[in-house]
């Protein structure tokens, strides 16, 4: 059984019926709702990170991503390119350039004033630089839970939506899952409960927040600028704001990353105000004068953060039978291919070829 089905334990699902295993998924609410922290269109896929662990682990997902493409004969990894700009003492620019360097992935740096020439509409000054990586982009977030369920069940696997787990408790034969529609036994279960999660493993100590984060659509002025193709994504790393090229022909997606407030997962308030726009057009317009206008709207998605921002997945350390997907701390998505199978792994094997030791669930006992 995996319990959520969003874009951790879609993986999860379908990593395990295509082994062969007669599994069923269970998700509290129904397909495309917009209450956890998969919904939309768009999350970035990023190698650029300055600790070798992660990009080790977004290269081997970016493998995954074109193999599912393949099988399901559907494009859901754009890598359009990511352009990252920073003042010059920016020490967290620096030491994500030399992680690039030493993991030998493609970069150009380029000084401020001539980003232009590779990207007309940025305005950067002589204090800031830029680098270019060519093998990022984003994965189209919508069209991959569809393809991981679809497939999920074309392997076998059953699902059962708007079905909530309200408890799990161990029996001597498995696990026994109560749900608001009855109950029901499994030999294991793999629980991917997003901001749900610590509700179902408490005695963990997790200490997870649950954030409100806003992402911002601004209409834009010259739609031929933004396209996928010529506009990439793009992050300012003196500040947390990054954006998306146009995936609709008339907005760009704009956030700024962890700045939201701890919410309730049960009680959040989905309305973005107006102020939340205009921050966000202020960015843009600072560094991309004219290339948008100010009706924005926007959107809210939940981060699930453990206190390190670091990943939990592993084994429950007092029931093997129980494996758990969490905290993934809002950058979890562009993994997600690869997270499904190694979920699959440890409920299956109870460990993973992966280098997962800094994911243990138990760390903050």
């Amino acid at each position: 059984m995996v319990v959520g089905l969003g874009a951790m334990g879609s993986s999860a699902l379908y990593h395990l019926a295509r082994r062969g295993v007669d599994v069923v998924g269970i998700e509290q609410f129904e397909p495309g709702h917009v209450r956890g922290s998969s919904h939309g269109h768009s999350r970035v896929f990023r190698t650029t990170y300055d600790d070798p662990l992660y990009v080790e682990l977004a290269r081997e997902s970016l493998g995954m991503w074109r193999e599912l493409e393949t099988e399901a004969d559907v494009d859901l990894l754009e890598l359009c390119g990511l352009l990252i700009f920073a003042s010059l003492e920016n020490d967290r620019f620096t030491r994500t350039l030399k992680m690039l360097a030493d993991a030998g992935l493609p970069h150009d740096l380029l000084d401020g004033p001539d980003v232009p020439q590779r990207f007309p509409t940025f305005r950067l000054t002589e204090s800031q630089h830029a680098f270019f990586a060519r093998e990022n982009g984003f994965v189209r977030a919508y069209q991959v839970l569809e393809t991981l369920r679809n497939r999920a069940e074309a392997h076998g696997a059953v699902r059962r939506d708007g079905c909530r787990v309200e408890s799990i408790e161990p029996l001597d034969s498995g696990l026994r899952v109560k749900t608001d529609q009855g109950t029901i036994d499994t030999a294991r279960a793999v629980i991917t409960a997003g901001a749900w999660l610590d509700r179902l493993a408490g005695d963990l100590n997790w200490n997870l927040e649950v954030t409100r984060e806003e992402k911002i659509y601004l209409p834009v002025n010259d739609p031929a600028h933004v396209t996928p193709d010529v506009f990439p994504c793009f992050c300012e790393y003196d500040t947390t704001n990054y954006g998306f090229p146009s995936l609709d022909g008339r907005t760009i997606k704009v956030a700024a990353d962890h700045s939201g407030q701890r919410v309730d997962p049960d009680s959040v308030d989905r309305d973005v105000s107006a102020q939340s726009v205009g921050q966000l057009y202020d960015w843009v317009e600072r560094w991309q004068p004219g290339l948008v206008g100010t009706a924005g709207r926007g959107e809210v998605c939940l981060y699930t953060n453990t206190p390190d921002h670091d990943f939990l997945i592993g084994s429950h350390p007092s029931d093997d039978r129980l494996v758990l997907g969490g905290g993934f701390s809002g950058h979890g998505f562009k993994f997600s291919i690869l997270v499904g199978d190694i979920l699959a792994d440890l409920v299956l094997d109870g460990h993973t070829r992966r280098q997962i030791a800094r994911f243990a669930v138990d760390r903050f006992l």
